[in-house]
């Protein structure tokens, strides 16, 4: 697998905004080896998909932009055949399944989003995963729980699948074989749909292939990578607590080393999200009090 191209695909709508981390990640992957390639890509909902070139600090970057014309491409009856599309909620595997199309040339395919972070060196976190084996190695593996906010979304023609008997993973970083993308796009194309962080996990294991938890300390976490490479808690189930979440909205890393950390923004997106965090949560407790005050 080593001698075979691989590529990290950099997920950032912003490429200059966000050009110290872009650069650092690039540069530490690069020097995997020279069949180890970067792009940046994203979905712009108002852009015509096209690839451009963005010069930061003196490097080319190619930076693949799809647009609503590249989802009509897709012909899934179910997964993102909505319109007008949106990305959230559950569609952000689309652009790396777009990609493998136009580019199947790759063993594997890496994916970090633009607000994760790690504390150490990320050329060496890079080369610790680099030779696991897996067709999908990523954080928080865990089973399906129909109380989980998107449960409602999961589509499985044929098969009795629930959303007790999926499965979750968290996918903001993580690393994924071509052959899996292909499954995974073989599936769509017949009608299943969910989450995306339900459904790839659920469609790997239910067609054969394997799912790997690279750290953490998660039920299904192999002894060699518990407790590495991300906080998490035991028995969390997908709450996602510890460092490598979405609710605990940060300005920064945490002062602990070789962790990732998710999500980290610039102010003015925490400032923003944070407040959105805040008024959701209001709403659900004036919508649970209100429902008791009917009750009593």
């Amino acid at each position: 697998m080593h001698d075979q191209p691989q590529i990290l695909l950099f997920q950032t709508t912003d490429p200059a905004g966000v050009k110290k981390r872009l650069l650092r990640f690039r540069a530490a992957f690069l020097k995997l080896g020279p069949q180890y390639r970067f792009a940046a890509v994203s979905y712009t909902p108002t852009a015509a998909s096209h690839v451009r070139k963005v010069v930061l600090d003196g490097i080319e970057i190619e930076h693949h932009v799809y647009g609503p014309d590249a989802m009509d491409t897709l012909g899934y009856p179910v997964k993102g055949a909505a319109r007008p599309f949106k990305l959230i909620p559950g569609n952000c595997d689309l652009p790396p399944l777009l990609f493998r199309r136009e580019q199947p040339q790759y063993s594997q395919y890496w994916v970090v989003e633009d607000d994760v972070e790690y504390s150490g060196d990320v050329h060496l976190l890079f080369a610790g995963l680099a030779p696991r084996s897996g067709d999908l190695l990523a954080a928080h593996l865990a089973r399906g729980d129909v109380n989980w906010t998107y449960s409602s979304m999961l589509r499985a023609p044929g098969t009795d699948m629930t959303p007790a008997t999926s499965w979750l993973v968290f996918l903001t970083f993580f690393r994924i074989s071509g052959a899996a993308l292909d499954l995974i796009d073989s599936y769509y194309r017949a009608g299943w749909s969910a989450h995306s962080e339900n459904a790839w996990a659920t469609i790997l294991k239910h067609g054969g292939m394997t799912v790997v938890d690279f750290g953490g300390d998660g039920e299904f976490v192999a002894d060699e990578d518990r407790n590495l490479r991300y906080q998490g808690l035991a028995n969390d189930g997908f709450d996602k607590n510890g460092s490598f979440g979405t609710l605990n909205i940060r300005l920064r890393a945490g002062s602990q080393k070789d962790v990732l950390w998710h999500p980290i923004k610039p102010p003015r997106a925490w400032l923003r999200q944070t407040c959105k965090r805040w008024l959701s949560i209001a709403k659900w407790y004036i919508a649970r009090l209100t429902r008791s005050m009917r009750q009593g």
